[in-house]
């Protein structure tokens, strides 16, 4: 072969060989990711066969663009209307993702410090705890303020309400903290909430106009905004309960949860979180203010259990989330829940990969769901560009080994443990093994119902990993850890897409007084109280009952059980006074004390910002009678009592714009507005009516 032949063809192979090296090394560098969106459309369809969502978003985004971005289910079921890429949905408690992004910017002008005082620059914050005057900006961010946790009356209604804010402030100033001012951190929705009064303090614009000019409209993000008003029919994911409609929700905690938005516009902001705070040529913030938002905030604070799920950057719920961290990436996480299951979502980014994952949806579809799905999208996705070695699987449900029991650890960890919303009791056995048992009050209408302990769950036997764990349930078990002076009970068991363990705080161990409940506190658990200024328009309303009742717990004496407005048992401790009932549980995350006051003569509760009546003062309205029933200048609902005959009563009303009956257990008989009748079956014995009119006006009832 000439030489000039051999070289020319020895060129063209050495050539070919190049390309295909060179193709296949572009292929490899630039995936398609299409196996993390069939992932990702698998589980959406899951989601929805299970009926877990009525519709559902998700996206999956890189540091330059929106690599995927889909819809499912339906926008309106009874239409038979699908969402699309415009179609917005709640993003609940990942809103506070935009309130953090502003105080940064703040931050950034110099504005604000986050280790200044918040009361530095609203000077009208008050507290009754003087400890107020410590709380920093860092504390509203990280949930470290100590605040009682969530003012839950009027935060999501039917329709939206301007004072809310007012309304968290006026609270706050009757309260105390629950705990020292950066003692631990405890999730805490009005720690965000107070973030709007930040704003305006030092910027002159209301909160919901800084995100939108400082967040919003920079980077293009043209279908998010807050629920100010009505939106447009079609233009929101809308939420079914058994299958019927509800009204559109308006989370009147704007920079805690009140913002709506579409998976593409939550991409996009996704995008500052991997672009080192620059999307495209707009800079969002500097490299500096993300990497102290990332910085763990747990560190040195109070904190029994090291949750992967709750270690809090600012904003962020967790810096190190563990779904990824279990397959040796770092990511960041945050949340979000309307109440009633209405919508959840999950904001999940691993900044150092590039990639981020959006996921919403609604109608039962809670954040755990969403963190699921997002996790095995971006899991997937990892996989697919070789980050990971593999795409990890759920674990096996494999029984821990067991152990001896060691001598004294069954006696020294016996006894009653209390979250915000529960309480439980460890009974060792004769046989080594440990029950837990739930504190369960009875719904029945008995002053002072007491509260019993029933066994929740199986008995668990000690393993070597030093917990204890059924045989049944071999991946969820406890644990006993001493921490601050005291003991907590510790849950570990799987989260998100099931791959990986996590630890949270179960309870915190309580114990009695040594004596019992003054005569003032026994008086009051004789009695019952009825909620007066809730409002038809919340979400609660009437879904939860009205009583606020207060038991003594078996075993733990001079302590009490609040049961606010049909939720499980809240310990308080009223032994410092006959007033008041203080907070005890300083990792608790929504508690609040329980404070007395009188009204014309009568003794009033106020729990949080809900005030109650004594049940026991409510007026009869007498049968063959019309009686005008004047609703006060507060415009607070109005109880009366009606005896129910051999017949059904037919309750006639005018004037009111709302009402609920209940039976004498507070079992909910009916519900209406104007122009409604309400009615008490035959033998009910003792019904009650609730009624809202115009503040300062009158409703007139006639009971037959």
């Amino acid at each position: 072969m000439p030489l000039p032949l051999y070289r020319h063809l020895l060129h063209l192979a050495v050539a070919a060989v190049l390309s295909a090296f060179l193709t296949s090394c572009s292929s490899s560098s630039v995936p398609t990711y299409s196996a993390a969106i069939q992932e990702g459309q698998t589980a959406a369809q899951e989601m929805l066969s299970q009926n877990n969502a009525s519709a559902i978003a998700i996206a999956l985004v890189n540091r330059d663009r929106v690599i995927w971005s889909e819809t499912f289910g339906f926008a309106d079921q009874d239409k038979g209307v699908a969402p699309t890429a415009t179609t917005m949905f709640s993003m609940a408690s990942a809103s506070k993702m935009f309130a953090t992004v502003a105080v940064m910017k703040l931050v950034e002008k110099g504005l604000v410090a986050l280790d200044t005082p918040f009361v530095n620059y609203v000077k009208t914050f008050s507290m009754a705890d003087p400890r107020y005057r410590d709380i920093t900006v860092r504390m509203l961010l990280n949930h470290s303020s100590g605040f009682p946790g969530t003012d839950y009356r009027n935060v999501q209604t039917t329709s939206p309400r301007t004072d809310y804010l007012d309304q968290v402030l006026e609270s706050l100033a009757h309260a105390q903290l629950k705990a020292v001012p950066g003692y631990t951190n405890v999730y805490c929705n009005d720690g965000f909430t107070l973030i709007e009064a930040l704003i305006p303090a030092v910027t002159g614009k209301s909160y919901a106009q800084f995100v939108q000019d400082e967040i919003f409209t920079p980077l293009g993000m043209s279908q998010s905004r807050f629920a100010l008003e009505p939106f447009a029919d079609g233009t929101f994911a809308r939420v079914y309960t058994n299958g019927i409609p509800q009204p559109q929700d308006f989370l009147n905690a704007l920079a805690s949860g009140g913002a709506y938005s579409t998976a593409s516009d939550m991409a996009q902001f996704a995008r500052i979180f991997l672009g080192r705070g620059t999307v495209g040529t707009q800079r969002v913030l500097t490299p500096e203010s993300l990497t102290a938002m990332a910085e763990d905030q747990t560190i040195n604070r109070l904190h029994p259990a090291r949750s992967g799920t709750m270690t809090f950057g600012l904003g962020w719920d967790t810096v190190a989330q563990p779904g990824l961290q279990a397959a040796g990436v770092t990511g960041w996480d945050k949340g979000g829940d309307t109440e009633m299951g209405h919508y959840g979502v999950a904001f999940l980014v691993a900044p150092d990969e590039g990639l981020a994952v959006v996921v919403m949806g609604a109608s039962g579809f809670r954040s755990h769901l969403a963190t699921a799905v997002a996790e095995r999208v971006m899991l997937r996705a990892l996989a697919e560009n070789g980050r990971i070695s593999r795409f990890p699987k759920p674990l096996a449900k494999i029984r821990p080994t067991p152990a001896p029991v060691p001598d004294g650890l069954l006696a020294s960890i016996a006894g009653v443990y209390a979250t915000d919303a529960y309480l439980f009791r460890l009974d060792p056995q004769s046989d080594g093994s440990l029950v837990l048992m739930w504190a369960v009050a009875n719904a029945g209408a008995a002053t002072g119902s007491p509260l019993t302990w029933s066994q929740l769950g199986l008995a668990s036997s000690y393993r070597a990993d030093g917990t204890f764990t059924a045989d049944s349930n071999p991946l969820d078990s406890l644990r006993v850890v001493s921490a601050g002076g005291t003991q907590f009970l510790v849950r570990r068991k799987p989260e998100g897409y099931g791959h990986y363990l996590d630890e949270s705080e179960f309870g915190q161990r309580v114990s009695g007084t040594g004596g019992t409940l003054s005569a003032v506190w026994q008086e009051r658990v004789k009695n019952q109280w009825l909620v007066v200024n809730d409002i038809p328009e919340s979400v609660y309303w009437p879904r939860s009952e009205p009583r606020l009742r207060i038991a003594e717990i078996p075993g733990i004496a001079g302590r009490i059980a609040l049961l606010p407005r049909g939720a499980t048992p809240m310990i308080l401790d009223p032994s410092g006074s006959d007033l008041l009932a203080e907070m005890m549980l300083p990792t608790g995350r929504d508690i609040d004390a329980l404070d007395t006051m009188m009204r014309s003569g009568e003794e009033w509760l106020r729990h949080g910002s809900y005030l109650h009546r004594p049940l026991s003062t409510v007026p009869l309205l007498s049968s063959g009678t019309t009686t005008t029933v004047l609703i006060g200048t507060e415009g607070y609902a109005e109880w009366r009592s009606i005896a129910s005959g051999s017949g059904s009563k037919t309750i006639a009303m005018t004037g009111a714009r709302a009402w609920s009956i209940y039976g004498p257990d507070f079992t909910l008989l009916g519900i209406g507005g104007t122009g409604n009748n309400a009615t008490l079956p035959a033998g009910t014995g003792l019904g009650y009516l609730q009624l809202y009119g115009t503040t300062g006006g009158s409703v007139s009832v006639t009971v037959p």
